[in-house]
């Protein structure tokens, strides 16, 4: 029986207890760790578990096989770099860390503790959008020339509130960052990195941030296609939009599907034979047993388990932070940029990017926690 930690008692937290507790043969929680204690111990008794409590997660490390990390992002790189080392197999929530200098650190304490190292990327369970993937990726209906992502969501005022969110040294980033990582990783698990990058920046109504809250990228890739990422917490109804244009046919996530033949003025008519072949091989691909991060939680454990691939290894998760990377330095400096970045870049290490970074406002207010711990659920929605 495998025994797992959980480090970090915020809102996060519940969905990474409730995928271990999914495979209770396999799998204990045995730890809790989160500098107030008291939270730990709640998420102990609300679910039942013969689990310790404690501020610091060091306390339990020799006693665990997995560290499941759902603590803030500033956190990620010193948390991981100390269980990886240790031998003990890490589940990482996104983003990944907060450089491409801390990824390259975590993977290297991964090597060297000859442990796995996944990071959170629960939309690659969700069976519609794997599946949809898996098909623009089969280059059946030709190549992915036009990807469109819409990461769009609302946050109030008062979300930045939170002590360490809406400062550039302890959250990273904004909606680039925080937000659009998630369909930033679908994007590159269909398409891969870009080679160049161009973006802009803004904040447009939360006054207590410092970092973007919204954000507009277009991407080149090394064979002349091309895609355009926009992300936002200003829209109502976070209506989210994946949308791949192949040279035969569209598939869009939520699941949609369009396919054209010009006429003989060039003028398009519905391709409906092709429509109903490609939403045929959609439906035809199986349905993932478990989703979003319980899926991701059995994936981990098949990986320790049986050798089995890791759907979102660590270098995925630094290929989105090096795209999130780009983005900034695009917006920070102005002009287009050129990947991949190198370790002489001024963008590559933490400090240096922020040290770059537009300040949009300051922030004059700061609590420790919300008793509402409420999040945007899109569990059905796909």
């Amino acid at each position: 029986m495998l025994k797992a930690m959980i480090v970090g008692a915020g809102a996060i937290a519940p969905a990474h207890i409730e995928g271990f507790l999914s495979f209770a043969d396999r799998v204990e929680i045995t730890f809790i760790s989160n500098p107030t204690v008291s939270k730990a111990e709640a998420l102990i008794e609300k679910y039942g578990l013969k689990a310790r409590a404690s501020s610091s997660f060091e306390e339990g490390l020799d006693d665990v096989d997995i560290v499941s990390i759902c603590s803030p992002p500033a956190t990620h790189r010193d948390i991981a770099v100390k269980a990886l080392e240790a031998g003990k197999h890490v589940l990482l929530e996104k983003p990944m860390a907060m450089s491409l200098e801390e990824c390259d650190q975590i993977l290297a304490a991964a090597e060297k503790g000859n442990a796995l190292v996944s990071v959170v990327a629960q939309s690659r369970f969700i069976t519609s959008i794997a599946n949809t993937i898996a098909v623009v990726r089969s280059g059946n209906y030709g190549k992915l020339l036009f990807s469109q992502i819409n990461s769009l969501w609302f946050r109030g005022q008062s979300y930045y509130d939170l002590y360490w969110r809406g400062v550039w040294e302890s959250e990273g980033g904004g909606c680039t960052l925080n937000h659009a990582v998630h369909h930033i990783d679908l994007l590159l698990w269909a398409k891969g990195l870009p080679v160049k990058v161009h973006s802009f920046l803004n904040n447009l109504n939360h006054n207590n941030s410092e970092e973007e809250d919204l954000s507009m990228s277009v991407l080149r890739y090394e064979d002349g296609t091309m895609s355009q990422i926009n992300t936002s917490l200003i829209h109502h109804g976070e209506v989210q939009k994946l949308d791949f244009q192949m040279e035969n046919a569209s598939m869009a996530i939520p699941f949609d599907v369009k396919a054209s033949t010009p006429r003989s003025n060039g003028f398009p008519m519905d391709n409906d034979e092709l429509i109903e072949q490609l939403t045929r091989e959609y439906e035809a691909l199986p349905d993932l047993v478990h989703e979003h991060h319980t899926g991701q939680v059995g994936n981990v454990l098949d990986a320790i388990e049986k050798g089995t691939p890791l759907v979102s290894s660590g270098q995925d998760g630094r290929n989105a932070i090096e795209l999130i990377s780009a983005i900034y330095k695009s917006a920070f400096t102005g002009g287009e940029v050129t990947l991949p970045l190198q370790k002489d870049d001024p963008y590559y290490a933490f400090p240096s990017r922020v040290k770059e970074a537009t300040r949009f406002h300051k922030k004059t207010k700061s609590v420790k926690g919300f008793e509402d711990s409420t999040i945007t659920n899109f569990k059905g929605k796909f």
